[in-house]
């Protein structure tokens, strides 16, 4: 088991922001009034900066863009460089949690430097967020802690009823297990596997308890970084380790070259029998559908299985152009399909939004795109239709303003009404982009919203024909829903969290309003 710092804080952050939920405190004026000065003082040195032509400027329009989405809320995440939002309901609460990218940062909370690890926000008013907690990562910084999921114990079969668990990644090493009944009192369990040298985004079923980990755990000899470990975690006190799965190649008894490119994120739907597999990120990329009773049962080999062993669960699979890779397999099913009403089949069609991740500043790279597959028959996955931001569409244009431009991520919740009918991507300096993908031929852009830069904004900087280019603009890493029908997004390079909600003919479109104009 590994001890994870910050438990001893737990007393006093909860009790000195229990009775915050509805009105401020002193120090949040005055942390509110150090914003607002930076914030001018920034504002100044970007006109000083501009005039001067200087590379290492602060881009001039730091305004908000939108688009028929407002901002509603803001929490400043204590300036951490944030990666994975999640929000679950607590009762009569709600509360987000965030896994953060390595570095540290001062915890007013506490009055200590923390490396980055994860935070607890109440934004049960989502008007007035309140940080409720930050638990430290591993001591030093210099390990990603970016993942978390939460379930509710009473949907967990063998949870204990009126709890709250979370499962993060403790940097690069290992995955555990936190009580968070109440958020601001977190409290350890237990560590689910460690001894690890890489960590990613898991998937975890609430309604089954089955966990997918992206681990390595070096001692077994697998050929690449991230693959997936499978645990049974119903009872979180006590997970249960069901196998490791991978693409042929990548595992230790392996003789296949080229070796395929790690795992990224795994989306599984129980209910549905598949799991939905991207590898590659950026490049190289390879989908993978699996049948999902296979992967859990038909193996002799959980640690070291067999080429064989991991082709046997495998439903379908496409290759990706060298220059994208795969990033999320987000499923959509059943989107009625009224332009084929003439025709005997082909009323609904299944989709799996599919992005690859941009991973270089000012452009340096290929453009990075979403896609609409069609899964209707999954065996044969084909794409429909590509969702593009263009570089032009930004003024000043988006490769100019220094942060990753390009796809990074969708939303992954199955929450009516948006559920079918929107889609939510983040396109990094490009904020966060919604698409209307009722008909997925022909997908529209309907909404945006790109956040302004602030005082915790930092810059991103790149190598450009020998000389060190910086500029500072917001980075938008990950967007979430929560059944309120708001969308979160997170900031990679410390600009922190926003809640916006959809406005206008978005959000007709989003509650089925517009559907009747189709």
């Amino acid at each position: 088991m590994i001890a994870t710092p910050g438990k001893k804080q737990s007393i006093n952050q909860g009790e000195r922001h229990e009775n915050e939920l509805q009105g401020g405190t002193e120090q949040e004026e005055i942390m509110s009034q150090r914003r607002n000065i930076a914030s001018r003082t920034l504002f100044w040195c970007a006109l000083i900066l501009g005039a001067a032509g200087s590379y290492n400027g602060v881009l001039a329009q730091s305004g908000i863009d939108t688009h028929d989405m407002e901002r509603i809320g803001h929490s400043d995440l204590q300036g951490r460089s944030s990666y994975e939002p999640t929000v679950i309901q607590q009762g009569n609460r709600f509360i987000l949690y965030v896994g953060h990218h390595a570095g540290s940062a001062l915890n007013p909370l506490t009055g200590s430097v923390e490396a980055n690890g994860t935070s607890i926000v109440d934004v049960t008013n989502p008007r007035r967020p309140v940080q409720l907690y930050h638990i430290p990562g591993v001591p030093g910084g210099g390990q990603d802690n970016s993942m978390v999921r939460v379930c509710a114990g009473s949907s967990l079969p063998h949870g204990m009823p009126g709890h709250f668990y979370m499962l993060r990644v403790y940097g690069s090493q290992a995955h555990e297990i936190w009580d968070t009944t109440n958020p601001s009192h977190p409290t350890f369990l237990t560590t689910v596997v460690s001894g690890l040298n890489a960590t990613h985004k898991n998937w975890w079923e609430c309604d089954t308890g089955i966990a997918y980990l992206v681990a390595n755990k070096p001692s077994e000899g697998w050929h690449v970084n991230q693959h997936i470990k499978i645990y049974d975690l119903s009872n979180p006190a006590s997970p249960r380790y069901i196998r490791d799965f991978g693409l042929a190649g990548q595992n230790p008894v392996s003789m296949t070259t080229p070796i395929p490119p790690g795992v990224h994120g795994p989306i599984a739907v129980p209910s549905k029998n598949r799991v939905y597999i991207p590898y590659g990120v950026g490049a190289n990329g390879v989908v993978q559908i699996v049948d999902r009773n296979k992967l859990l049962n038909a193996f002799t080999n959980p640690v070291s299985p067999t080429d064989a062993e991991l082709l046997a669960p495998q439903v379908g699979r496409i290759d990706m152009s060298p220059d994208q890779g795969g990033h999320t397999t987000f499923p959509v099913y059943g989107i009625p399909q009224p332009e084929y009403d003439n025709f005997t089949s082909g009323k609904t069609r299944d989709v799996l939004v599919v992005t690859s991740e941009s991973t270089a500043n000012f452009c340096q790279e290929a453009p990075h795109f979403g896609f609409l597959l069609d899964i209707t028959t999954d065996s044969k996955p084909w794409p429909l239709s590509t969702l593009r931001v263009n570089d032009d569409d930004g003024n000043p244009n988006f490769c100019s303003r220094g942060p990753r431009f390009g796809t990074h991520a969708t939303n992954e919740n199955f929450y009516a009404p948006y559920y079918g009918r929107l889609t939510f991507i983040s396109y990094f300096d490009a904020g966060v982009r919604v698409w209307d993908i009722r008909d997925p031929v022909h997908p529209k852009q309907v909404a945006h919203f790109i956040p302004p830069v602030n005082s915790f904004t930092q810059p991103s900087c790149a190598t450009i024909n020998g000389q060190t280019v910086c500029k500072t603009n917001v980075m938008t890493n990950n967007v979430e829903l929560d059944t309120r029908n708001l969308i979160y997004i997170v900031d990679r390079v410390g600009s922190g969290a926003d809640i916006l909600q959809l406005i206008g003919d978005a959000a007709k479109i989003g509650s089925g309003q517009a559907d009747r104009d189709r």
